[in-house]
């Protein structure tokens, strides 16, 4: 199994626009791994995408993904499904619907559990909800997940769902298995994490980066009462996590512009975890399991 993490920033990129940080800065400067995209991850050999930012055919041309053939859904947030218009890139052909043919041109496999597929029915046009409108033109086909894994090449893959009467928002975390190799994703909102046994011994576990204490971006400083606290992992959680769940190597990704960290300010601070394989994602970051 091969993955790549396509997209190793939050909520918002780095750089962030028109922000005059010296993190953005260097970013605009740089480039990549010093800028970051909005969170997503691509399998190779399956040629299967989970989420899409807002960025994400930037982020499929950057990286010279030649095709995409399953797109799999975490949440609805915007961070990871404002790109839905990749459908469309992905399919739509208007020279051809011109001459009377159909526009579409392939017809892409979309995937989240029912709770997680109500939620992303909200999002609407004028029309109806966006995929209801996607799945009508031809573009995609819905694709509902159940408890047990679904098979994609030698890959099973398994959503593990995290109910908002845990936390504030339905999020699935995913397992993919190849033979005994196992990938957990686990990119954003998986706070508080599911007690699952599939979880358990993973051989990577992609995960929410967590705030940082001390100064942030603009020496900002999450006060002990912030609600932040409640909502986000912290590093001591992200650790408990590690040690009770056992992965062979952890990733953070989801990297907030809003800690002002640097790739440089991530490396020195991977150094402090040695011990528990810990490493900070980046964009185009390739992991082979």
């Amino acid at each position: 199994m091969e993955l790549i993490i396509l997209g190793s920033g939050g909520s918002q990129p780095i750089p962030r626009p028109c922000c005059q940080c010296k993190i953005c800065k260097e970013a605009r400067k740089r480039g990549a791994p010093f800028s970051r995209l909005g969170p997503a991850m691509f399998i190779k050999g399956i040629n299967a995408l989970f989420d899409t930012p807002e960025e994400i055919a930037v982020e499929l041309n950057n990286f010279n993904v030649k095709s995409v053939d399953h797109i799999f859904y975490t949440h609805w947030h915007p961070d990871h499904t404002a790109g839905m218009r990749l459908f469309e890139q992905l399919s739509i052909d208007w020279l051809r619907h011109s001459i009377g043919k159909g526009a579409a041109t392939k017809k892409t496999p979309v995937y989240a559990n029912k709770i997680v597929w109500e939620e992303l029915d909200a999002i609407k046009n004028k029309f109806s909800g966006y995929f209801e409108y996607k799945a009508s033109m031809g573009v995609i086909e819905r694709k509902v997940l159940a408890d047990k894994p679904i098979r994609i090449g030698n890959i099973n893959i398994t959503g593990i769902f995290r109910s908002a009467e845990m936390a504030s928002d339905n999020v699935l975390v995913y397992v993919l298995e190849e033979g005994r190799k196992k990938t957990i994703y686990a990119p954003c909102d998986s706070k508080p994490f599911p007690d699952n046994s599939k979880l358990y011994g993973a051989d990577v576990l992609i995960i929410w980066c967590p705030f940082f204490e001390g100064p942030l971006k603009e020496g900002f400083v999450i006060e002990p009462e912030s609600p932040l606290r409640e909502e986000l992992f912290s590093m001591e959680e992200i650790i408990s996590i590690i040690e009770k769940y056992k992965p062979k190597q952890t990733i953070l990704t989801h990297i907030e512009e809003a800690w002002g960290k640097s790739y440089d300010d991530l490396k020195n601070l991977e150094r402090s975890y040695r011990k528990y394989n810990l490493k900070f994602a980046f964009d185009g970051m390739k992991v082979k399991i």
